[in-house]
């Protein structure tokens, strides 16, 4: 099978390029969302033309690249070379600069052109603070991310491959009506990759500071139960006050209310996919004064951890 698509693909007809006319103003090098993808549509994609160039741009939509057969070289920001082999995923967040270095025959690499309200889908805006959520709720929310792009290696992803080929197959083919499905099975493929997130790499921080705010946002997820903000500034030998600033600065919230935030999460997933006793998993998720945990609880779901529960197993 792949080998015919690749065949498919190879053909000039299905090879398109980000050129100048995709602009979104004169003189700039901003490739506009209006000018790539279709009117109506959340997506669309393309197949990259061999031996082109394409020359430094950005872009205001997030842009996914999979390089289904050979490799290419993706130069980010002007500085970062990226060798893109074969498998591979690249996730470019909005307003990130990026070239790349003619393809040879056998490189096929199909671009996926998002626009940033794809990303408002509920199932993309947990909780977790994975390198990947905080990555689409800046795309989401429009601010800016800790990270210019993420690198996935999907080889050991078959069900990621398999989503991926069934979306290039429907648009090699120029199949009718399949545009809807195509933005379901990418949400799909989302969802994969929260599930995996330890194949993705993140790079070029935008700052020194952002590497801080970011491992101390992992660090809570890790260590919810017993985490404070003096142990991570030990850990990171910094002091707690800069943290504390640079946590309210990033994450709209302090240390202290993100901790809180990610343990009434744990417990609430704990209420639904278990039958632990509430006072069981107040003592796991770190809390000693019950009453104060049923008042932060009740003030974020509104209800009380047995409604909670009950208005769950209620749902089947």
């Amino acid at each position: 099978m792949k080998e015919e698509l690749l065949k498919l693909l190879r053909n000039p007809s299905h090879a398109t390029s980000v050129l100048q006319q995709y602009y979104k103003e004169c003189g700039e090098k901003v490739v506009d969302k209006n000018k790539v993808i279709s009117p109506g549509r959340l997506m669309d994609m393309y197949c990259q033309p061999c031996h082109i160039a394409i020359p430094d741009h950005s872009h205001n939509y997030v842009e996914l690249i999979y390089m289904y057969s050979g490799s290419t070289v993706q130069v980010i920001n002007q500085k970062r070379r990226l060798i893109l082999e074969t498998y591979d995923l690249l996730l470019l967040r909005e307003g990130t600069s990026h070239a790349i270095e003619p393809a040879g025959e056998d490189d096929v690499a199909i671009h996926f052109f998002l626009m940033p309200e794809f990303f408002s889908h509920p199932a993309f805006m947990g909780e977790s603070g994975s390198v990947l959520r905080h990555f689409i709720a800046a795309s989401t929310k429009g601010k800016m991310s800790v990270s210019d792009y993420l690198h996935f290696h999907l080889k050991d992803m078959l069900p990621a491959r398999n989503l991926l080929e069934n979306m290039i197959w429907s648009h090699a083919e120029e199949k009718e009506g399949r545009q809807e499905i195509n933005q379901a099975t990418m949400g799909i493929l989302i969802m994969e990759l929260l599930h995996d997130v330890e194949k993705v790499e993140s790079h070029d921080m935008l700052q020194y500071e952002e590497q801080i705010v970011l491992t101390a946002y992992q660090y809570l997820e890790k260590n919810y139960s017993c985490a404070t903000l003096e142990e991570f500034s030990n850990l990171s030998l910094q002091p707690p006050y800069y943290v504390s600033r640079l946590f309210k600065r990033y994450y709209r919230m302090t240390f202290t209310e993100c901790l809180q935030l990610i343990r009434l999460n744990r417990a609430a997933n704990y209420l639904e996919s278990t039958t632990k006793p509430v006072e069981e998993i107040i003592q796991e998720i770190g809390y000693e004064n019950s009453s104060y945990f049923h008042r932060l609880f009740k003030q974020r779901y509104g209800v009380t951890p047995k409604q909670f529960r009950d208005s769950v197993r209620g749902k089947f």
